[in-house]
């Protein structure tokens, strides 16, 4: 079926038996041949002399009468003369058309080229004027072939409907309404066109389809040069349709998005949705202005609320990621009547069988009582991204065929903010590790890149005079608790060796203490005159991106990887810890014993083990275990030293690429690193000589998301993910040596 808005009554016309040569615009020559048969293929023309003709194009448009009108389009230089070889299948023949440069060539006519074609016919070759033949020609802004374009939709649509601009979206968006006929079809493409040239509409329209036929209302964000212009169209194409609107000007004072939204917005929940989305992907400008207009015009939060015997419902996260939209609840259903959870949207989707449930304590609704309830957690396709839907919509199906609508609270705008709900959304000891994989783990990884992305640069302040040529950096990332900075820099000041050799470079990753730690900083400087660097993080990163922004700006040829709870117990520990680097034993990371606040070994080496449910663990040699215990006192290969005293030369921090980023808040980033380090044919080393306190997760204790939520879970599972094989191999190599130690002994 074809359908055009309007379509004059023509009769058929006699067929040609020669070709009509005339001119489309300035130096594009349209060449059109009537023949009586049906054609199927159009053979591309030859030039039979004169040289090449390039770009050339093609189109066969039906008639009413059976016949078939062939065209060809080609670029005409000023001073060619040229012949043509036309030729069609199946006519068996063909036929050669001359084109002199000075001959006086007709403009043509649109009505007298589209009289006796068929309605397919007018919308391929309306279709071809736009999609093809104005790029093709670099046409589009040919006072000749706009003129040319206009014509031709004036002369296929007599009375164009209305297309009315009703929001603006910023300064260049405007949101559009018109309506289109039921059975119009697909809409493959949406063209404006004003004395400019024709302009291709990229965003995508919603169509409301008529619930009992007639004509459905669409809506499509267009450019606001567009629907300024005076006489403007709006040109909708599909496969068996055309359909042309004038374009209502639009008015200086159209409301904004948000407010146009805050009236509409509840009542067209889809259309809201789609505006949304089809902002967020058009510019960096409309993703601004998508997530502005949810904030102030949010939904109103939608949960079920029961009877004593009634299912009561609530949608707690919908955080819309690239990934997909991480969806969390809750249901109560004391008389077993809920069949499933489905999300709406342009294309609704059944979570009933990808939901993973688990048992939940929560606030009933009505009285405030705690209830038991089922939880629920799925990963729902993407509502965005970029921009994401920040309430997007659920329906709770009910086994009766009823359902209810559930709408959650407007979600975190922040990726930080919303990758720390995504951590919390599940009680770890419901995670499996299915469970993380499959729903978790895509979102949170998300989540995670983009708060990286969004850390901007950081300020550097300065405390007295740096070394001219510092041997080692050490680099200390803070988080929040200050506590030991004092008994810190006291223990740096009193070791000689460090303020001869050593800068001290601090990268405060909680940026809203900047005033204190600067403060504070000042102070011990001029207490203790040893120079400092404190890197002020833009906005909080975590414990890799600050030990690697720290690095970036150090000049030391070693780097000494501190946490800020580690404390020396003598003098002349950093210049040990870096004069057993490189070497025979080709060590590329060195870390010492760490001892707990009572004394007894907190560190001497890390090591690999499998839990109970498979996954690897690290392990530190020898925890708990007193001071002086005599395998702890032995210098030795191990696989990997702890990041909270970790010392490398910077040569090869870079090399390796310095800590990955990819963990969540602060941890196996130091075991990926040794990991890094043995791949690249380098050893780690532990130096029992060397001591010094570690007051073991301070700063960790005071992190909300990775206390309460699952970030060890999903950095454990990075970890073996990512080295597997390797830990594997490095472990089962570490029990043959020592077995063959038994062995021997």
């Amino acid at each position: 079926m074809t359908m055009l808005d309007t379509v004059p009554s023509t009769p058929p016309a006699e067929s040609s038996g020669s070709p009509r040569v005339t001119l489309l615009a300035r130096d594009i020559v349209l060449l059109v041949w009537d023949v009586p048969q049906a054609v199927r293929n159009v053979a591309p023309l030859s030039v039979v002399e004169g040289g090449t003709v390039t770009p050339n194009a093609s189109l066969r448009l039906t008639r009413v009468d059976g016949g078939t009108r062939l065209l060809w389009a080609l670029r005409r230089h000023q001073h060619d003369s040229f012949t043509v070889c036309l030729s069609a299948k199946p006519l068996g023949g063909s036929i050669d058309v001359a084109v002199e440069p000075d001959a006086s060539l007709e403009r043509v006519d649109a009505a007298e080229l589209l009289r006796d074609v068929d309605g397919a016919g007018r919308i391929a070759f309306v279709s071809t004027l736009f999609n093809v033949w104005g790029p093709l020609f670099r046409l589009q802004r040919s006072s000749e072939f706009i003129g040319f374009l206009s014509a031709i939709l004036r002369h296929l649509v007599t009375s164009p409907a209305i297309a009315t601009p009703i929001a603006r979206a910023g300064d260049e968006l405007v949101l559009v309404r018109t309506s289109l006929a039921s059975d119009f079809g697909k809409v493959d493409a949406i063209y404006g066109l004003s004395g400019d040239g024709p302009t291709r509409i990229s965003a995508r329209p919603h169509r409301n389809v008529a619930a009992t036929g007639g004509r459905d209302s669409l809506h499509l964000l267009a450019g606001s040069r567009i629907t300024r212009s005076p006489d403007a169209l709006l040109i909708l194409i599909g496969p068996s349709g055309l359909s042309v609107r004038t374009l209502e000007a639009a008015r200086t004072r159209l409301p904004s998005i948000a407010r146009w939204l805050s009236k509409h917005g509840e009542t067209a929940p889809q259309l809201r949705e789609h505006v949304l989305g089809e902002l967020a992907v058009l510019s960096d400008v409309g993703c601004s202005i998508a997530l502005e207009a949810q904030l102030r015009a949010p939904l109103q939060p939608r949960r079920v609320v029961g009877q004593a015997l009634t299912p009561t419902a609530e949608i707690v996260d919908a955080l819309s990621t690239s990934s997909g939209t991480l969806v969390t609840g809750w249901y109560s259903d004391p008389s077993n009547l809920v069949a499933g959870v489905e999300a709406l949207g342009a294309d609704p989707h059944d979570l009933t069988s990808a939901l993973h449930r688990f048992p939940v304590t929560v606030s009933d609704p009505k009285s405030g009582a705690q209830i038991n309830a089922t939880g629920f957690v799925a990963l729902a396709p993407s509502r965005g991204g970029t921009a994401p839907i920040l309430q997007p919509r659920f329906r709770l199906h009910l086994k009766s065929g009823s359902h209810h609508t559930l709408v959650p609270p407007t979600q975190p705008i922040s990726a930080a903010d919303a990758r720390a709900a995504a951590l919390r959304a599940v009680p770890p000891e419901h995670v499996s590790e299915d469970v993380l994989a499959r729903i978790l783990a895509p979102v949170i990884a998300d989540l995670h890149a983009r708060t990286g992305a969004a850390v901007g640069q950081p300020i550097i302040h300065t405390f007295g005079t740096p070394l001219a040529r510092p041997k080692a950096s050490v680099v200390i990332p803070l988080y929040k608790v200050l506590d030991y900075l004092r008994f810190q820099i006291a223990a740096f000041a009193a070791d000689a060796w460090f303020r001869a050799n050593a800068e001290l470079i601090f990268v405060l990753d909680s940026p809203d203490q900047s005033a204190d730690v600067q403060h504070l900083l000042g102070g011990l400087y001029l207490i203790y005159g040893v120079p400092m660097l404190l890197v002020v993080m833009e906005r909080n990163a975590g414990y890799a991106r600050a030990c690697n922004t720290g690095a970036s700006v150090a000049r030391g040829g070693a780097l000494a990887m501190v946490n800020s709870d580690v404390i020396p117990t003598a003098s002349g520990w950093l210049q040990a810890l870096v004069s057993r680097l490189g070497g025979s034993r080709r060590i590329g990371a060195v870390g010492p014993k760490l001892l707990f606040e009572d004394g007894s070994i907190q560190h001497a080496g890390m090591y690999f083990e499998k839990d109970h449910r498979g996954r690897w663990l690290n392990h530190h040699f020898h925890k708990g275990m007193p001071r002086s215990y005599a395998p702890a006192a032995e210098e030795r290969v191990v696989p990997a030293v702890t990041g909270a005293c970790l010392v490398m030369r910077r040569t090869l921090f870079e090399q390796v690429g310095g800590f990955t980023e990819d963990y969540v808040i602060g941890d196996y980033e130091d075991s990926d690193l040794c990991l890094k380090i043995t791949t690249a044919g380098r050893r780690i080393s532990y130096t029992p000589d060397v001591e010094l306190y570690h007051l073991e997760r301070k700063s960790m204790s005071v992190n909300a998301d990775y206390m309460r939520g699952i970030a060890w879970q999903y950095n454990c599972a990075l970890h073996a993910e990512r080295w597997g094989g390797l830990i594997a191999a490095i472990s089962a190599a570490g029990q043959r040596r020592r077995r063959e130690r038994k062995a021997f002994s």
